[in-house]
């Protein structure tokens, strides 16, 4: 009878230890699914900020392109948005490297390269309008004049910007059927589109990758 009493406690003791363990796992599991999911929400923001900055840039670069000069106020700008869409690309790329590591190789999407850094035409360009802020600074002028090699290089920025739109565009058409908002964010995130697109910004960058910019290092007047 008592032997009958303990293997009874010591089944319980198992059940109570399997419920526990069951809870603990699902707990785990839906934890790590929300984390996921906001990594990629951010993705998604980061896609998002680098698109509104790239058509900003294209309104700029298209005025300036056409009057062959460009406000000071809007060099800054400039600098400002390709600063960030740099390092919004650098990000992504992070947390695509940590997709990567938590997906399952044969369902997983993969962006095949190792020029990541090579890729970052816009952290090139933010180099370049560094280097014509700088030297607008000790003119009096209150715009920059595009000529020669400064007209070639904004005409090539225009361009690069010019096939993001479009590109973003199609893909939003073709891909996302139109879908906007909310609706918009949760489809982008679950079909990890973000990489998709991410794959788009380097493939058009990499076109340009040869491209020279003009930077002229900044002079220490002490020395």
């Amino acid at each position: 009878m008592v032997k009958g009493i303990k293997n009874i406690d010591y089944i319980m003791l198992l059940s109570v230890l399997l419920v526990i363990s069951i809870i603990f796992n699902l707990y785990t599991f839906f934890k790590l699914n929300n984390y996921k999911y906001k990594i990629e929400q951010q993705s998604y923001t980061k896609i998002e900020d680098f698109k509104q900055r790239n058509e900003s840039n294209m309104d700029i670069l298209s005025k300036s392109v056409e009057e062959k000069s460009i406000k000071n106020e809007d060099l800054l700008k400039l600098y400002k948005n390709y600063d960030v869409m740099s390092s919004d690309t650098m990000e992504l790329w992070q947390q695509y490297g940590s997709y990567m590591q938590n997906a399952i190789p044969l369902f997983s999407k993969n962006i095949k390269t190792k020029k990541i850094m090579e890729n970052d035409i816009h952290g090139r360009i933010k180099e370049y309008m560094l280097s014509v802020l700088n030297k607008e600074m000790k003119n009096e002028r209150d715009k920059f004049i595009l000529e020669s090699e400064d007209l070639e290089s904004f005409k090539s920025m225009h361009e690069i910007s010019s096939k993001l739109y479009e590109y973003f565009n199609d893909f939003n058409e073709k891909t996302l059927n139109g879908v906007t908002g909310e609706a918009k964010e949760k489809k982008v995130i679950k079909e990890h589109y973000w990489i998709d697109m991410l794959e788009g910004i380097y493939d058009i960058s990499d076109s340009y990758v040869n491209l020279q910019w003009k930077i002229e290092e900044t002079k220490n007047t002490n020395s």
